[in-house]
């Protein structure tokens, strides 16, 4: 504890808040490079952002007088060795896993008449991500610019309303489909493939790099975050609502606006931890409308140490997928848990009609709890086949480890 100014008390302590997941791979990793832009869109969205962060100042000054209010921080570095075995080539690189992307964050919080007032800020470094390498190219080291901005926003939590949400965060929708998974390899494999090799080329039966991604034919249809208002209901019994309208405020000249409502149920009995969430969005893309359907359902028996997850979704637009993952927890060294899992996804017409992608993977995380430190590796295979055209597999492994402070 720190103690400064007439008697107001800070508490100052390092902590992981639970991880979200971090949207779409390229609000992540494959955005704009470099320079900030200083477009018209961009200049908006700096209002914005400054708006919000004006906002939370102003209650924070207004709040000197308690003496429970307190700021926390905290972040993690999430590093790995990624190599994609195209069938003909074999891409080796260090990259940050994109699984969940290195960050740090800051939260502020303090009581308010009829509840509590958070202003949280987050942010990844801007490291290389894991899903923005192909054979042909490859990001910077480093780079940063406005879209690794991942929470600008003020959060009022109330005692018997529920949560109002202002700035950016994440849409209602966001979180859907991975939520449920409680394996604890979601650093190794997730729900969204394509957070591993996403950039990686499918090569053509006659050995030539396609267009075709893995990211392309991978998606999950998660709302990711966005600038936006949100409000959730109080849980009831475990159910808790959601509804959120946004827009893409951290591209320039990007004006995609999004909505949707999410319906999150959760229950633990104690020795059984179980839950379903469903999503609706409707975006309001540059090149049309679209319109999603998202959900999931997971279990993690405790005693047993067994969990399963299973989620689908489909966009009209982009095609449609279904994800099962089975995973399998111990406390076989003294120190750290051990979890283990096997995934399987498949999709179709996500690049044309008729098409159709298949994945698979092992996954494996150890955590180490007296460093803050886990331990993963993994190896996925990546399959995808278009009406008349057949293309290599692409084989990959990963290894690495995620230090949270």
């Amino acid at each position: 504890m720190c103690r400064i100014l007439r008697g107001t008390t800070w508490s100052f302590h390092g902590r992981v808040l639970p991880v979200d997941r971090t949207g779409p791979p390229d609000a992540l990793g494959a955005g704009q490079h470099g320079e900030i832009a200083m477009g018209h869109k961009t200049k908006t969205s700096r209002g914005l952002l400054l708006a919000v962060a004006l906002s939370a100042a102003t209650f924070a000054g207004a709040s000197w007088a308690e003496d429970d209010h307190g700021f926390d921080y905290y972040g993690f570095f999430n590093l790995g060795f990624f190599s994609a075995d195209d069938g003909a080539t074999r891409t080796d690189y260090w990259a940050d896993n994109s699984n969940a992307p290195s960050r740090f964050g800051a939260r502020y919080h303090t009581p308010v008449t009829g509840g509590e007032l958070q202003f949280k800020f987050e942010s990844s470094f801007g490291i290389k991500p894991s899903d923005g390498v192909s054979q042909l190219s490859e990001p910077p080291n480093t780079y940063w610019d406005l879209t690794r901005l991942r929470k600008v926003e003020v959060i009022y939590r109330t005692d018997d309303f529920g949560t109002f949400y202002l700035g950016q965060g994440s849409m209602a929708s966001d979180g859907i489909t991975s939520d449920p998974d409680q394996s604890g390899t979601g650093l190794a494999g997730t729900v969204s493939v394509r957070d591993s090799f996403g950039g990686i080329l499918f090569r053509e039966s006659g050995g030539g790099l396609s267009s075709v991604d893995v990211g392309d034919v991978f998606q999950d249809f998660d709302g990711g975050r966005r600038g936006r208002v949100r409000y959730d209901t109080k849980s009831f019994n475990g159910l808790v609502f959601a509804i959120a309208a946004g827009q893409e405020i951290l591209r320039d000249g990007n004006d995609d606006t999004f909505y949707d409502v999410a319906l999150r149920y959760k229950k633990d009995t104690g020795d059984l931890l179980y839950g379903g969430n469903v999503a609706y969005a409707i975006n309001d893309l540059a090149g049309g409308e679209t319109k999603t359907i998202i959900g999931s359902l997971g279990a993690f028996h405790r005693p047993s140490g067994v969990s399963g997850t299973v989620s689908l979704g489909d966009n009209d637009g982009s095609g449609s997928y279904i994800y099962a993952k089975l995973g399998y927890q111990r406390d076989w060294l003294s120190f750290g848990r051990t979890h283990l899992s096997f995934d399987v996804y498949r999709s179709r017409d996500m690049v044309v009609s008729g098409d159709e992608g298949v994945a698979w993977g092992l996954q494996a995380v150890q955590k180490v709890e007296s460093a803050d430190l886990d331990i993963f590796a993994a190896y996925r295979n990546q399959a995808y086949d278009q009406p008349g055209m057949t293309f290599s597999d692409v084989d990959g492994y990963m290894m690495g480890a995620r230090w949270s402070f």
